[in-house]
């Protein structure tokens, strides 16, 4: 039924009135005419005055045009098919692939029409279809996502009015959420049709690896593998662990029960840096359903298990001695020691390569007038890369060679004298919060740190940074001063720390080595914690590199598309969209080349298709303005592998329990015939009214305007050709 009316937003009484009026004023008008023309032509002019002021007075009340349509719905059904490839498998019961189709086929809901169902395809992510035929699915999708499929289903049950929803599958998801909570909150009657056996097939497969992303060499990594055997009673399974295909370790284990699950420890203990591939394989038995699960890979970045540290100091001090001494007793750690001896020289000279492979800087007393420039030049250059730095000053630190660093310091100097004083350090309530100062994590921290012994400083005055932070002032004959002891900064990934004092080795040495030598073992270590806080933090990086590619996940099966993924920032760690990313991607008996494409914010992305089975690698090259910003590797590979072969059994609990939880039912793959007139029977699945609204504002429409124009142009040549005034 169709209704229609016009509205204004005024009195429509006034309207009229108005619209007398022009009419009145009009005939008045051409009553008399100066000269008198024909009773016809006056009775035109007046008509042509008269339509085009009430136009003119019709608009200025907003006229609004409102037209209702109204309609029916017909209910329809949200049909999800599982177009995955465990829908194709021989299972226990049979062809698994003939039993799907015979239950579409039998349900006749491939019959309907499109104003009854809407048709969804799924697996990895899912596809809606105008027209479904049985020929639509695949089988080609290399996981189960149910949940996407139904969360699908949201926006458009309103619109569409979908009143119930059809979900053919096995049940066996392994990608996104447990469907069963998707489904509740769905508000819509699932009815759920299993296809495939229910029972365990007979197989043996291996289901997870299970182990570190990133490890250090000869540091011992476990890893569970979690086997699973069906069918295989007491048998002798022999399992083989590889490292990039190299072998690892061989065991054999016996299957206990006809279920068999077990998991397998191994301690893996690398010997290589790089991107390795972990390996278990199953040998095969005769018998089983597929071979496809007997293997599964994981990959690990081992990186190297020290981390250098290169210590330069102008000249030997307790502060060296007593640093080093702690270093040492780090694991992990790789110390060089450049400390000068006479002159210019050191007794052991830093090496161009020295210096680039450091990867924290700590300078004790240095520089000193006479440390060579380039040495200092190298230092900058590795420190404006963003390592961090530890500068501890003495009574020898040159403060104007020192300038050569400021940039990566927390202070600029602003004088400095040779004038050795003693100082107390003077620890704020507001900087015990800093991982620099940090020992409990109480508010007892701030007296520990209070009750330090004297050490000295020299005359000299800094200005923090605006990104610093000050955390500890000092005192001079219990005065305080408010001149910085203790800066650090963390500003766009590079972090320092500066002491602008020395003879630490006092709270090493006159504190807790007294206290200890009294008998006190719980005394508290100041000077070790105030080391191991600095390097801690200075070495933990709180941004990712600047240039980071990666592909979407580390195993792909054949056919599959590969998807890489990568960020890029310049210096200051800001997005860069117009850089050039090649990728060189190399298999065993193909290499491939592949460019990169930007979607902003520093993003960029790529795909690439067709490449066969097999052990892959790839290398990343970035560039701006043929300037290169970095570089990225990494590895995958393409194998026969299945997610889908990992459980062949038909979930069929899971199902149940989405139908009884929504209101719906559950059917087997042979009883299908009677799911339409099972879902046409409910007591919601009926037409939805619609009523449609459309508003046209006639004020906003130019023609109104224009014809009143026309016709005021019209009266005005009529008159003018007739000579009127």
């Amino acid at each position: 039924m169709n209704t229609y009316n016009l509205g204004i937003s005024g009195s429509w009484l006034i309207l009229i009135l108005l619209m007398l009026a022009a009419l009145l004023f009009t005939i008045f008008i051409y009553i008399r005419t100066n000269p008198d023309v024909s009773r016809g032509k006056k009775t035109l002019l007046a008509g042509l005055r008269s339509v085009a002021l009430v136009l003119l007075i019709f608009s200025l009340f907003e006229p609004v045009f409102t037209g209702l349509k109204s309609s029916v719905i017909l209910p329809k059904v949200a049909v999800l098919l599982d177009n995955s490839i465990s829908m194709s498998l021989e299972d226990a019961a049979g062809d698994r692939k003939e039993k799907y189709l015979k239950s579409i086929s039998n349900s006749k809901i491939d019959k309907l029409s499109e104003d009854e169902a809407n048709f969804t395809l799924f697996g990895d992510n899912y596809r809606n279809i105008d027209v479904f035929k049985l020929d639509s699915l695949g089988f080609n999708e290399n996981s189960t996502n149910i949940s996407d499929a139904i969360r699908s289903i949201f926006n458009k049950k309103s619109d569409d009015n979908i009143r119930a929803v059809a979900l053919f599958t096995d049940g066996s998801f392994n990608s996104g959420s447990n469907p069963l909570y998707i489904s509740e909150e769905l508000g819509l009657p699932v009815f759920t049709i299993c296809i495939g056996d229910t029972t365990e097939p007979k197989d043996i497969s291996i289901q997870t690896i299970i182990l570190n992303d990133i490890a250090y060499i000869d540091n011992p990594v476990p890893v569970n593998i979690n086997i699973k055997s069906v069918g295989f009673q007491d048998e002798i399974l022999k399992l083989s662990i590889f490292d990039n295909n190299q072998l690892l370790d061989s065991r054999e284990i016996l299957s206990g029960d006809e279920l068999f699950e077990s998991t397998i420890y191994h301690t893996y203990i690398p010997k290589e840096a790089g991107n390795r591939k972990i390996s278990v394989r199953i040998d095969a038995k005769d018998g089983e359903i597929t071979e496809k699960n007997n293997s599964l890979s994981e990959y690990v970045k081992v990186l190297k298990n020290k981390r250098k540290v290169s210590l330069f100091a102008g000249a030997p001090s307790p502060d060296l001695s007593f640093i080093k001494q702690y270093l040492m007793t780090l694991p992990g750690i790789e110390i060089s020691e450049f400390v000068q001896s006479s002159g210019s020289s050191f007794f052991k000279t830093p090496s161009e390569t020295d210096i680039a492979d450091t990867e924290l800087f700590i300078l004790i007393g240095f520089p000193v007038s006479s440390t060579p420039d380039n040495i200092l030049d190298r230092i900058s250059k590795e420190l404006s890369n963003g390592k961090p730095i530890f500068l501890i000053t003495s009574l020898n630190t040159d403060f104007n060679k020192l300038k050569k660093l400021e940039d990566n310091l927390p202070f600029n100097t602003a004088s400095s004298r040779p004038v050795e004083f003693g100082i107390t350090a003077d620890f704020t309530a507001k900087a015990i919060t800093s991982p620099i100062m940090r020992v409990e994590g109480t508010d007892d921290d701030i007296s520990k740190w209070r009750n330090l012994p004297p050490v000295l400083r020299t005359e000299t005055f800094v200005r923090p940074k605006p990104e610093s932070e000050i955390i500890a002032t000092f005192k001079v004959n219990n005065v305080p001063l408010n001149e910085p002891f203790i800066i650090t900064r963390n500003v766009n990934s590079r972090k320092s720390v500066a002491i602008i004092g020395y003879s630490l080795f006092r709270w090493k040495l006159l504190g807790y080595a007294a206290e200890v030598s009294k008998g006190r073992t719980d005394q508290f270590d100041g000077f070790t914690k105030l080391i191991e806080n600095s390097i801690r933090w200075l070495s933990v990086s709180e941004l990712s590199k600047r240039v980071a590619i990666t592909t979407t996940k580390k195993n792909y099966t054949k056919g599959e598309k590969v998807e890489f993924k990568g960020q890029v920032y310049d210096a200051s760690y800001l997005p860069v969209d117009n850089a050039e990313i090649s990728l060189k991607i190399t298999g065993v008996e193909e290499t491939r080349d592949l460019t990169m494409i930007s979607i902003g914010n520093g993003r960029y992305i790529a795909n690439l298709e067709g490449l066969s089975a097999g052990e892959f690698s790839f290398d990343a090259v970035v560039n701006r303005s043929s300037n290169k910003l970095g570089s990225d590797n990494g590895r995958f590979s393409i194998g026969e592998t299945e997610i889908e072969y990992r459980n062949l059994k038909s979930d069929v609990n899971l199902l149940r329990a989405i139908s009884e939880i929504t209101g719906g039912k559950l059917y087997y793959n042979e009883n299908t015939e009677k799911l339409i007139s099972d879902i046409k029977s409910l007591k919601n699945f009926k037409e939805k009214p619609l009523t449609k609204r459309n508003d046209f504002a006639l004020w906003s429409y130019p023609w109104l305007l224009v014809i009143a124009i026309f016709l005021f142009a019209v009266e005005w040549t009529i008159r003018k050709r007739s000579g009127m005034l």
